[in-house]
């Protein structure tokens, strides 16, 4: 018999009834690399072994009724029942993937390290049917725009070599991640243009999928405020953020001036509201004087 390895990818293939009567189930979809296909690979806990079907050799995809699969089993006396009416066959490729995984997992905990994203497993399926050693890739081209996302396509390019000849082929691959990402949630409706703190926002974990926009940080609580207003329970992305302003319109500006190694400091009022980072006109007190200023934080500012 050729040797053939089944790796079970959706289902269950044997459970135990409620009166402990074992009863054995057809999973959704098997992963196979011969051709020949024998009752024992599907289930290895049989005694009796008997072929059920044959693979055509240049087939990477097969799909066969579930009850052809039913019949022959029971022509054999055992009772078999199936998740779906059809069953999927997939041939198992022998390229190497660790160096792979690890190459997307360095550039999601990159993308997401401000983000804290805590990454559980990394999934990879073949697409191009093709054996490779970890040694022959030659480049991984994940996109960027892949990081967005949880699941996608991309493809590698493998050194192959035949005698003294040697090419490039690309290797292309699917994938998905499942990961979840800690993110800035609101505990109540916010105003625009009011802060977003630790009193009216809180942290939570959301599951990774697609992200349209990138999250809020915790670090950023108390520093920004949203752009306008923000229903309660919304996940914030920056897209709906601006500064925090710190300085109203009529506010005092202590201004530092250093001269001879000596610190000159006075007051200015502000002309208009600012964030910190905005540059300002700011008015003498009792005088129509005008400086423009760079807001350094509340209450402080510096000439410009």
């Amino acid at each position: 018999m050729m040797f053939l390895r089944f790796l079970l990818i959706i289902g269950i293939g044997f459970c135990s009834g409620v009166f402990g009567i074992d009863y054995l189930i057809l999973s959704k979809e098997y992963k196979f690399k011969g051709q020949e296909i024998y009752a024992k690979d599907l289930f290895p806990q049989l005694e009796n072994n008997f072929l059920l079907l044959r693979i055509p050799s240049n087939t990477n995809s097969y799909q066969v009724k579930s009850s052809q699969i039913l019949a022959q089993f029971e022509n054999e006396g055992i009772e078999v029942g199936a998740e779906s009416p059809i069953i999927t066959f997939k041939r198992e490729f022998s390229g190497e993937q660790n160096g792979i995984k690890s190459h997307i997992l360095a550039e999601f905990l990159k993308e997401y390290k401000k983000n804290n994203i805590q990454i559980q497993e990394i999934h990879l399926e073949q697409v191009t049917p093709v054996n490779f050693k970890e040694d022959a890739i030659k480049s991984i081209d994940f996109h960027p725009k892949l990081l967005k996302r949880n699941t996608g396509s991309f493809d590698i390019l493998v050194q192959e070599t035949s005698g003294e000849q040697t090419r490039n082929r690309k290797v292309y691959f699917k994938y998905i991640i499942d990961a979840k990402l800690q993110a800035i949630q609101t505990s109540e409706p916010i105003s625009g243009r009011q802060s977003v703190n630790h009193n009216n926002a809180h942290l939570v974990w959301i599951p990774f999928e697609r992200i349209s926009s990138p999250l809020m940080q915790e670090s950023e609580m108390g520093k920004v405020a949203v752009r306008s207003y923000t229903p309660k329970n919304t996940i914030i992305t920056r897209d709906r953020l601006i500064p925090k302003r710190v300085v109203k319109k009529g506010d005092k500006l202590l201004i530092g001036v250093v001269e001879d190694g000596v610190l000159l400091e006075f007051t200015l009022e502000a002309q208009k509201d600012g964030a910190v980072g905005d540059k300002i006109k700011a008015r003498v007190i009792d005088g129509k004087k005008t400086y423009e200023v760079e807001i350094l934080e509340e209450g402080r500012a510096k000439l410009l």
